[in-house]
Order: C-alpha cells, then structure tokens, then sequence
C-alpha cells in the first residue's frame, strides 16, 4: 500500500521540476540569429545571440562584463591559452583586438561602444587574422542586438541578487 501510494505521489514531485526546465533553454529566433538565455545553477549567468554560417559558428555573448564575440570551427586546430592578434572591422571603422583561443574556438572581448553600435547597421564583420580573414555575417543584427540587450536587461532585473525593494538603476 505504501510503495502504490508513494508511486502516485511521484509525478506531482516531478511536475515542479519539469516546469522549471523551459527557463534554463528561453531561445528566441530573430530573424538568422537564435537569441537564449543561460542559466547555471538556477543563477542568471548571460544572454547569447547563435547563428551558423559556411561552417563558422558565430555567438554573441552579453553578460555583466559587456559584449563578447565567439567564433569556432571544427576545421581549427588552435593552441589552447594563446591571444592572437587580430583586426576588426565594420566598413571603415576597425580596432585591434586580442582573440583568447581554445583549440577549436576564440573569444574576443568587444569593449568599445561606438564599434559595438557599427556591429547593428553593418552588413558583415571582418576577423582579420595573420593566416586569413573571417567573415562574419550580421544581416539582421539591429533587431538581434536589441533583443539580446533586452534579454540581458529583463534577466538582470529579474535576478534573485537584485534588490526586489529599490527600484531598478535606469541606463540612458
């Protein structure tokens, strides 16, 4: 009688569980750009911006510290920890950046603003490398851009470390 009534009782001990699942996998398609919330541990951690293209994957990652740019492939054979030099550009604006590896992946830090705007209204972003030169497409970028700020803003807010007494810091 026990071990029926126990078995009964199991689901509803699921159902919390599964209907707090959908929140660790929020995705949003935006036009070519899949924009997803990531969670670790039940603790907001950031909000990525995923797209694919001629075997290149692209992420735009924005998380507490800003704005970053992933770029991998399975073709890449890179050393682990190195920092390669490379050159940004968006039409006639560029930069000079760092392109911290793994072996299959980069990750540059995006930390200037007026570039990261450049990144809405550009067509493609160019990855200039010593060996070659990336070609990052960024049609439909303005409204993915926005929507991941939007997803990074309302997270924030949301987060169970922010003050639910005081209300939310507003930025211009």
């Amino acid at each position: 009688m026990r071990v029926i009534l126990a078995l009964a009782c199991l689901p509803m001990l699921g159902a919390p569980v599964l209907a707090q699942q959908p929140l660790d996998l929020q995705t949003v398609a935006v036009g070519p750009w899949t924009i997803a919330t990531t969670y670790k541990a039940d603790k907001f951690e950031n909000c990525t911006m995923t797209r694919s293209a001629d075997g290149l994957g692209v992420v735009f990652v924005r998380n507490q510290d800003g704005l970053l740019l992933s770029l991998d492939s399975p073709k890449w054979k890179l050393e682990r920890g190195k920092a390669y030099p490379v050159r940004l550009s968006t039409g006639p604006r560029s930069l000079e950046a760092k392109a911290l590896s793994e072996s299959k992946s980069v990750t540059i830090a995006l930390a200037d603003a007026t570039f990261n705007e450049r990144l809405r209204t550009a067509n493609t972003l160019d990855v200039r490398g010593e060996g070659t030169t990336l070609r990052v497409p960024l049609d439909g970028s303005a409204a993915g851009l926005e929507r991941l700020d939007l997803c990074f803003d309302k997270n924030l807010r949301q987060s169970p470390e922010s003050n639910p007494f005081v209300a939310p810091a507003r930025r211009p």
